[in-house]
């Protein structure tokens, strides 16, 4: 693997900071990796403080934690032995420049944005359109049907978290379906995290899929970090869906991140009595979510829609909102079923609007 000086220096500095640091990543944008080099060297930081009292003076305070942080894990950082371990995982550092969609999506975190991911799998997966479905690690039966039925109805590309439960389910449901899925992890590649998953991460992978971090290989996952991933699921999805969370939840974390990022939040609504359901019907009620009920999912079902599709077309139906009007199907559910059906041995040419 080869990496120039400066990939060298931003995977040093990722490794420096932690993740969502807005004073770290503001200084990373103003003067580029060099501000790790020698943080307590007074020349540097006298024009680092000199540019936080004139443009930042909020930041100043987190100034100290900064520098301690920097020093106290720069004697730790070993590239050649952080990125040979990654190598050994089946995962490198990808920057933002090989993923132009991915960076624009991540750059609506602003001073919480990473410097760069570590990808197992394939990086060109994370280029797709994304729906997030998260949810709690102890569903019910129904919670878990009901996350297949979701991802059958939505017939997207999946990014969830890899955590048991909803996103477990989320991610084979996909898989099951054909669709790629990604899941975002709280700490380096190989401490992937729940070993349980492991086999489910693998086929993820095989599957076209990845498995992504924002933190070098050996970086161990915790709460805070668990938290801060979440940015990452809300970021990259287009609209995010909650099967079923407790209402104190992760699942909660990532529906408030996906809203300050301008995302559609959906939840499933259940049972007050359902204590699964509670966080759901919080954030419906309070108006953090629009309810998605998969009652109708009869309706999308796929060979069902795909049918009806057929038929219009065969009644007359050319433009995607004519078959929309004449089978009474939603123009997004249509736009995913007139593109090459097969009738009487032909392929139809794409709807146009």
């Amino acid at each position: 693997m080869k990496l120039d000086t400066d990939q060298l220096e931003t995977i040093r500095y990722s490794m420096l900071s932690e993740p969502g640091d807005a004073l770290a990543h503001l200084l990373f944008e103003q003067f580029g990796s060099s501000v790790s080099m020698k943080p307590t060297e007074p020349k540097a930081l006298r024009t680092v403080t000199d540019f936080l009292l004139e443009f930042h003076p909020e930041k100043l305070s987190n100034l100290p934690g900064l520098i301690e942080r920097f020093e106290f894990r720069s004697a730790l950082i070993d590239l050649k032995a952080t990125i040979n371990k990654a190598t050994r995982w089946g995962a490198r550092p990808v920057f933002f420049s090989e993923l132009p969609g991915l960076a624009n999506r991540l750059a609506d975190l602003g001073d919480h944005a990473p410097y760069l991911v570590w990808v197992a799998g394939d990086p060109a997966a994370l280029e797709l359109d994304y729906a997030g479905v998260v949810g709690t690690r102890t569903p019910t039966p129904t919670g878990l049907n009901n996350t297949s039925k979701l991802v059958r109805m939505l017939n997207r590309p999946v990014v969830s978290g890899g955590a048991k439960g909803i996103d477990a389910a989320s991610h084979r449901s996909a898989l099951d379906a054909g669709l790629p899925t990604i899941a975002f992890m709280a700490g380096g590649i190989d401490r992937a995290y729940p070993l349980e998953n492991w086999s489910l991460f693998h086929e993820l992978v095989r599957s076209g899929g990845a498995l992504v971090s924002e933190l070098a290989p050996g970086t161990a996952p915790s709460r805070f970090r668990f938290l801060q991933r979440n940015r990452l699921i809300a970021a990259t999805s287009s609209e995010l869906y909650v099967v079923q969370a407790a209402y104190r939840s992760g699942s909660r974390n990532t529906a408030n991140a996906a809203r300050m990022l301008g995302r559609e939040v959906y939840a499933v609504p259940g049972a007050w009595s359902d204590r699964a359901c509670q966080g759901t019907n919080a954030m419906i009620q309070e108006g953090l979510a629009k309810a998605f009920h998969l009652d109708f999912c009869k309706r999308f079902d796929p060979e069902d829609s795909r049918r009806r599709v057929e038929d219009a077309i065969r009644n007359g139906a050319r433009t995607n909102i004519e078959i929309a009007a004449e089978s009474g199907l939603r123009l997004q559910v249509v736009e995913q079923f007139a593109k090459a059906i097969e009738l009487d041995g032909h392929s139809v040419p794409t709807a146009q609007l």
